[in-house]
């Protein structure tokens, strides 16, 4: 006779559910999670302020919310915040069911006439970096500058990769090993690798000495005599450098500031300058070595490598941007 199977009591079954719960919250990214959880917010106060109930909520409710907000929220945030609602019915175990006809023709028409291209910064090409590089000067801020801007670039990092880079091994963190053919940058975690396999990245050695990253990058941490922890840091205005890493945020200013310089050097006025430096930002690093190096005839395989997206259908949209020029039938049309 087989031996009975002790169940686990109640009490049991009520922690393995809290970790559950714990384990479902930790299988989105943390931005994300913060995100859903101000779309629920605002949508349970505007419930609140009508009268209605937010969980369990009518798809009426739900759609003349998105009615109600649709001349002044974005279609993406919009759609972001529909998916946080249905996320926080499906989390207590409830259906919010908007597979009416009425409901989907409403949102369809509601994205058809607000929808908009999402608005892009631009990408940093070469030859800009080399002209904003040239700018910086050779102090203590200007050696990070210039590291940051040219390991954000070669490495095509997020602008939160590049300001959570450590000097040394970390477990769980980024970080940056020196080896005789350039540097690797070791990510633990990506936007696109939520499950934490994490990802190898190669910088090489460059052809130009005032732009190669891994030169710059042993100038700033020799000058600035880090031997661990966070490898890009703040300096205030005495040269004292923080003991905490710069933010994400920091990493955009640097570039605009660093792309305003070159459009002063080259004569441009003060807020025409303000203006051109405005249409970049962090992810101009990332996408203008994707879009420098595709028109360069980079294979798109090495690009979509270096850029680690899962499909290279994402890769392709900077490859296009990278050849508009190449091989265009309106150059070889005899004009």
């Amino acid at each position: 006779m087989s031996a009975e199977v002790a169940l686990p009591s109640p009490t049991g079954l009520q922690a393995f559910a809290d970790q559950a719960r714990h384990y479902a919250d930790r299988s989105r990214a943390s931005n994300t999670r913060r995100a859903y959880a101000s779309d629920v917010r605002a949508f349970a106060n505007w419930c609140a302020g009508r009268g209605e109930a937010s969980l369990p909520a009518s798809p009426a409710a739900v759609l003349a919310y998105l009615i109600d907000h649709a001349a002044t929220l974005k279609v993406a945030t919009l759609q972001r915040r529909l998916a946080a609602i249905r996320e926080q019915h499906a989390a207590v175990g409830l259906h919010l069911d908007t597979s009416s006809a009425a409901f989907r023709d409403t949102w369809r028409g509601i994205k058809r006439a607000h929808g908009q291209p999402a608005a892009k910064k631009k990408p940093l090409m070469t030859v800009d970096l080399r002209r904003a590089i040239a700018t910086l000067p050779d102090t203590l801020a200007g050696k990070r500058d210039r590291a940051l801007i040219l390991v954000g670039f070669a490495a095509a990092l997020r602008r939160s990769e590049l300001a959570g880079l450590e000097v040394t091994r970390r477990d769980g963190g980024a970080w940056v090993e020196e080896r005789p053919d350039g540097l690797v940058v070791h990510l633990a975690r990506s936007k696109t690798d939520q499950s934490g396999e994490g990802a190898e990245i190669g910088v090489p050695y460059g052809s130009n000495m005032e732009t190669c990253p891994v030169r710059s990058y042993r100038a700033w941490i020799k000058a600035a005599r880090l031997k661990e922890g966070p490898a890009f840091r703040p300096i205030d205005r005495h040269g004292r450098i923080d003991t905490e890493a710069v933010t994400d945020r920091a990493v955009a200013r640097i570039v605009q500031r660093t792309v305003e310089a070159a459009a002063l050097a080259e004569g441009h006025a003060p807020e025409e300058a303000r203006r051109l430096a405005a249409a970049y930002a962090g992810h101009s690093l990332r996408s203008g070595l994707a879009t420098s190096a595709a028109a360069n005839d980079a294979p798109g395989h090495a690009i979509q490598r270096q850029l680690r997206h899962k499909r290279f259908d994402t890769t392709s949209g900077y490859i296009r941007s990278g050849q508009l020029f190449k091989q265009n039938p309106a150059g070889m049309a005899g004009l």
